[in-house]
């Protein structure tokens, strides 16, 4: 997207597909991605106009756009509220070392300690592009095991090909020469995404990925990066990870309502937007 005069306002990333017997389907999961100082309105517009566009050239559209100024860019719009809003967990990484420990919570501060005198040896080298990397084939048997969906292997390889050698890092936990846990970032810009995690019943026992995570915030910190994402929060399914990554310090971060524009939504969206207003009115009026 760009303004009158041709400079890059903002960038969006839309994955297509077919959808039997209804057609073309886009899906614009999260974005766009703005450049600094593009004004709230300005990107509320942009993201209507692109929208707009996509309904054209497409009978299925759904879109989960992030927050603008803390508000849903799309309330009020007339797209169907299909999901409600997932949160995040997010690092703030542009404090010190001693603000960024004492943002953690007590009991997770404990664990790092005892990480810390456990006698783990910490490495980080750059992400390998082998698909069968032996950290994402030790996370395949885990995720077998406690049942939970992921990336395939090829994504990894096909970031870390794409992005060279700095787009990935691997922090390793070892002990007497062996790795007990293992934990892989993204990078992109001046921001991290927790991507692949592993521990072993050692690493486990005396909390490595504590010891992993900590040391990743500072190197990522060293090098510039303002924020580390930690992905989903979900105290549901995954009340443990959850606690973990609060642990940490991490900042809770609401995403945007996923809404959805296809045959039939429109005789369901005034009845989403009722539903919102009255949600609205009933958070003003508490104390």
């Amino acid at each position: 997207m760009r303004n009158h005069a041709g400079r890059l306002l903002g960038a969006a990333q839309v994955l297509e597909r077919p959808v039997p017997l209804l057609g073309r389907a886009a899906l614009l999961s999260r974005g766009p991605v703005w450049a600094e100082l593009v004004p709230p309105s300005v990107r509320r517009d942009g993201l209507l106009s692109l929208l707009k566009r996509l309904k054209q050239d497409h009978r299925i559209v759904a879109a989960t756009p992030e927050p603008c100024e803390g508000a849903d860019p799309l309330a009020g719009s007339g797209w169907l509220k299909a999901v409600t809003p997932c949160h995040l967990a997010r690092l703030d990484l542009s404090a010190d070392v001693a603000a960024m420990r004492a943002r953690q919570h007590g009991k997770w501060r404990n664990r790092l300690v005892r990480a810390e005198g456990a006698g783990l040896e910490v490495c980080q080298t750059p992400m390998s592009e082998n698909p069968g990397h032996w950290l994402l084939m030790k996370e395949a048997d885990q995720a077998c095991a406690r049942r939970y969906r992921r990336l395939p292997p090829a994504f990894t390889a096909a970031w870390v090909q794409q992005g060279g050698k700095k787009s990935a890092r691997l922090f390793t936990a070892q002990k007497d020469g062996e790795p007990v846990a293992a934990m892989l970032f993204l990078l992109h810009g001046t921001s991290a995404t927790y991507h692949v995690g592993w521990s072993g019943p050692e690493g486990r026992r005396v909390g490595a990925h504590n010891l992993l995570l900590w040391g990743a915030q500072n190197w990522l910190a060293a090098r510039g990066m303002r924020q580390l994402d930690l992905d989903l929060i979900d105290t549901r399914n995954t009340p443990g990870i959850a606690r973990f990554k609060l642990g940490s310090g991490a900042d809770v971060v609401a995403l945007g309502a996923t809404r959805l524009s296809a045959p039939g939504t429109r005789f369901f969206a005034p009845r989403s937007r009722k539903v919102e207003s009255r949600a609205s009115i009933g958070q003003e009026a508490r104390p």
